[in-house]
């Protein structure tokens, strides 16, 4: 080949390799300066407790009724504690509704118990509409005392505005106190 024809073709190499280079340090220089495209933020995950509860029974009223496991958990113990709530009769099946103030694409539910530990049998997730999604079932661990039953809630298309707590304390013989249930997710 002829010298000329070599360099003619090496200097449209180095020139294509200088404008990609030249493309490349100006897109940086775009997307570095004010006024960019911004990459789309990952939105926070929102954790809250509880606003209003309602239950299928309570042992008393103030004391263990349902709206004593709304908000913050505030029992360290393991004791028959009248700040949380608890079923009238603790040998059979009861239930715990919990509303929240914002409802969201929930990712995980957490159920604050001291006491009696064992009896959740079944998590459902509510949305506005009344939609239901069974997202936890099974035997709950009986220890520790007190104790957290994390359920992590799979992706689904309902945003949560209400957590269904279903108990079957046959399973542990005496009653199973909630003191708090936290809600996380996506707003």
């Amino acid at each position: 080949m002829p010298g000329d024809l070599r360099n003619g073709h090496l200097r449209g190499l180095l020139g294509s390799a200088l404008g990609v280079a030249l493309l490349a340090l100006s897109s940086c220089a775009i997307l570095g300066s004010e006024g960019a495209v911004a990459p789309t933020p990952t939105p926070a995950l929102l954790s809250q407790w509880a606003t209003t509860a309602t239950a299928s029974s309570y042992y008393a009223l103030p004391d263990w009724s349902p709206n004593r496991a709304t908000g913050a958990p505030e029992i360290t113990a393991c004791a028959d504690d009248a700040r949380a709530w608890a079923s009238a009769r603790g040998n059979g099946v009861a239930w715990l509704q919990l509303e929240y103030a914002k409802p969201v694409y929930a990712t995980a539910i957490n159920i604050h118990q001291t006491y009696g530990r064992g009896a959740v049998s079944r998590v459902t997730i509510v949305d506005a509409s009344g939609t239901t999604e069974i997202v936890w079932e099974g035997t709950d661990d009986p220890a520790p005392c007190p104790g957290l039953l994390a359920v992590l809630v799979p992706p689904t298309s309902i945003k949560v505005a209400t957590v269904r707590i279903d108990l079957d304390e046959s399973r542990t013989g005496t009653w199973n106190q909630i003191d708090a249930v936290e809600l996380v997710g996506l707003p």
